[in-house]
């Protein structure tokens, strides 16, 4: 029975001390969005050869550039960036980056494009509350539903709305109130008096019950207005009659105090209606089957990406990065070769091409902004013929101004500016037509089936889904209901889902470095102090000399001084020798240890004195003696000693953190820092770092466990 007990207990020790490195586990497999669920779960969807992924389309385009390097961001002109004739549908759920991937988009309405005529036929009946673009039919109803529907703050913004309709019935009902008070003043006919009065009540009556009406509104399961709500609003304010039939003094102030307050936002929700009712008559055709589309091979993206640079126009410093099949970080790289051809043929500074590109790429802007189609003018002309018609365009532009006041300034500095300029431009253009094609085709999924207008598919960081369109307008395709995407997965694909957040975790950060330095400084201050240990032990068990025991006795109080009362002298003393930011300030503090002397000292002791004197007969010195015989009798201990001095060193962090300022030296455990920050912390990530950040000290004690046993036995500590 009492066999039983403590087996139970040992048991229940075993599953309490292991559940939080099994959690930790579990946890860097799970996906975002499971780490913060309740109850938790032992299970994760990456496990899955199945997934639904909630998805919203969005109108207009969306920014997905990651990543970017600085030398990149100088010269990015962010105006040429979108593209018209994409479909964007954000993921609004746990990022995916492979597996095959179905749009079930069978049954959608669409058309190809609308006829201009009829359009403008159609928009000359409309009362626009406020001023949209119908240079196109596509262009006018983008603008419409991206300000009432989806746009970053929408018209018809569930809370939003509801808490302003609210407010407009509330000054509607306040206006009644401040008119009521003024008919006997004011009014001098005493039948129409009575007559007014009793509208007014009715009106009053009527604003009331409407605004009870729309308050059950506030709660709804989007975010936005569904369109059968929206339509039951408008029938909700047209079916109170808020005008009076009559008229006196006062009918003028009641209009504008109550009337035009509702008529106006009945005029905003009918335009709506109107709008999306001829935008849904336009689409006669429907979609007769689902977008399938499976990721691509790193090999099938490079074969795709080689295929759409041939169609880039022709640039012998690209063209020589192709042939060197050197496709990673291609925008890059073919940044840092254009950034090198300036600095060698135009013999500048860094620092001022730096200034430049900037300076360009705010002209560019402008430039794109006003229609100005630059590059076909250089590419006819010189700087100077687009210099003239830049000054016709934009002489009202005060940043225009402020480019040329520059030009004139580094006119002085660099006598063939002007072709300078000229070829800047050309190449940032170029730069950026390379980083567009690299990201679309590193981005790509091959398609499977789909209808005959899709061009290409593409998946930018798992967050968004490209459709690009061929002869068809992406508004038509993003009114429907697309919620959810389906995805399957093969085995090896699981198998890559379930360690993706530990390759996300060791990409966040330069983990490699991380662990070098980890290696190293563990290492070293492992054997420096195993070395200064064994000699001090030996020197307080073995040798005689004056005043040992209360040396000793004083080494030993030390250990009751707490390590965080030493961090400050230590960082003084740090400082003073110039070591910040060095691998010496994370080594030489801490190659001393009291409780590894104090642990090899008790365990010199227990050795025999008899193979001292039989040493010292036969020669042997203190330092021999000391290294052939006390160390290999004591090699548990020493292993034991050494061990927790290596954990420690590879757990070390407050020191790290504080004398350390830059990746070069820092240690892992500093390094999972990185995965938090004031917006939050990625638990998955972290779990994941944390984990093979701990596995190699844990391989280290599986293989030298029975040596720390024997060592902490040998010496009597319990």
């Amino acid at each position: 029975m009492k066999k039983l007990i403590i087996y139970l207990l040992l048991s229940i020790g075993f599953v309490v001390m292991i559940m939080p490195f099994a959690w930790m586990i579990v946890t860097s497999f799970k996906l975002p969005s499971e780490v913060q669920q309740w109850p938790p779960k032992w299970v994760s969807k990456n496990f899955f050869s199945t997934r639904q992924v909630k998805v919203e389309t969005k109108i207009g385009a969306l920014r997905t550039l990651k990543g970017i390097s600085l030398s990149e961001a100088l010269s990015f002109t962010s105006s040429k960036d979108d593209d018209q004739n994409v479909l964007n549908i954000s993921v609004e759920d746990d990022p995916f980056y492979r597996g095959k991937m179905t749009l079930d988009i069978t049954g959608y309405d669409y058309i190809e494009k609308a006829s201009m005529d009829n359009f403008s036929k159609w928009i000359k009946s409309l009362k626009f509350p406020q001023q949209f673009s119908t240079e196109s039919p596509e262009k006018f109803f983008e603008e419409v539903f991206l300000f009432y529907y989806s746009g970053n703050s929408p018209y018809f913004k569930r809370l939003n709305y509801i808490s302003n309709l609210e407010a407009k019935i509330n000054n509607a009902i306040s206006g009644i109130e401040l008119v009521s008070k003024f008919v006997e003043r004011r009014v001098s006919d005493k039948s129409e008096q009575t007559r007014f009065k009793d509208f007014l009540n009715k009106a009053m009556e009527n604003l009331i019950t409407l605004k009870e009406d729309i308050l059950k509104y506030k709660a709804g399961k989007s975010l936005v207005l569904t369109n059968d709500e929206i339509n039951e609003l408008y029938k909700l304010l047209d079916s109170i009659n808020l005008v009076y039939g009559g008229k006196n003094e006062l009918t003028n102030i009641y209009s504008t105090k109550v009337v035009n307050v509702i008529s106006q936002e009945k005029d905003y929700i009918k335009f709506y209606l109107e709008v999306y009712r001829y935008f849904k008559q336009l689409q006669i055709k429907r979609v007769d089957k689902p977008i399938i589309a499976k990721v691509m091979t790193k090999n099938e993206r490079i074969i795709l990406l080689k295929e759409n640079l041939k169609r880039l126009p022709e640039s012998e410093i690209l063209n020589n990065l192709i042939v060197s099949e050197d496709f990673d970080n291609l925008p890059e790289k073919f940044s840092k070769k254009i950034d090198s051809y300036f600095l060698n043929e135009y013999k500048i500074e860094t620092s001022f091409l730096n200034n430049l590109k900037s300076l360009v790429v705010t002209y560019k802007n402008l430039l794109i902004e006003r229609g100005v189609d630059y590059e076909q003018i250089l590419k006819n002309g010189s700087f100077d013929d687009l210099i003239d018609i830049s000054d016709k365009i934009l002489s009202d532009s005060s940043s225009y101004k402020i480019f040329k006041a520059k030009v004139e300034s580094i006119s002085y500095e660099l006598e063939n500016y002007k072709s300078f300029l000229k070829e800047l431009i050309l190449l940032t253009d170029h730069l950026d037509l390379v980083r567009k094609v690299y990201n679309n085709s590193m981005n790509s999924w091959k398609i499977i089936d789909a209808p005959e207008f899709v061009k290409a598919v593409r998946v930018r960081n798992g967050e968004v889904i490209e459709i690009e369109l061929n002869g068809i307008a992406p508004i038509y395709l993003s009114d429907d209901n697309l919620s959810t995407i389906n995805l399957s997965f093969t085995f090896g694909e699981i198998i890559k889902n379930i360690f993706q957040n530990y390759v996300d975790a060791w990409k966040a950060a330069p983990f490699g470095q991380y662990y070098i330095n980890t290696v190293f400084v563990a290492t070293a201050t492992t054997v420096l102090e195993v070395i200064l240990a064994s000699m001090a032990a030996y020197a307080f068990s073995w040798m005689n000399f004056p005043g040992k025991n209360a040396l000793f006795g004083l080494f030993l109080a030390t250990m009751m001084v707490p390590g965080e009362v030493l961090l400050v002298p230590n960082f003084i003393t740090i400082s003073k020798f110039g070591w910040i930011d060095t691998y010496y300030s994370l080594i030489i503090p801490w190659i001393v240890s009291v409780f590894a002397v104090f642990l090899m000292r008790q365990h010199f002791l227990s050795i025999p004195k008899e193979l001292f004197d039989a040493s010292k007969i036969d020669g042997c010195s203190h330092w021999r003696f000391l290294w052939q015989i006390v160390v290999p009798l004591s090699k548990p201990v020493i292993i034991t000693g050494a061990l927790l001095k290596f954990v420690g060193s590879w757990n070390s962090f407050l020191w790290v953190l504080i004398v350390t300022n830059s990746d070069k030296y820092r240690t892992l455990p500093v390094g999972l820092q990185n995965f938090s920050s004031d917006v939050g912390t990625l638990y998955n990530q972290l779990m994941a770092a944390a984990t093979f950040s701990v596995l190699p000290v844990i391989i280290l004690f599986l293989f030298t466990q029975k040596y720390f046993i024997k060592g902490i036995a040998r010496t009597g500590l319990k």
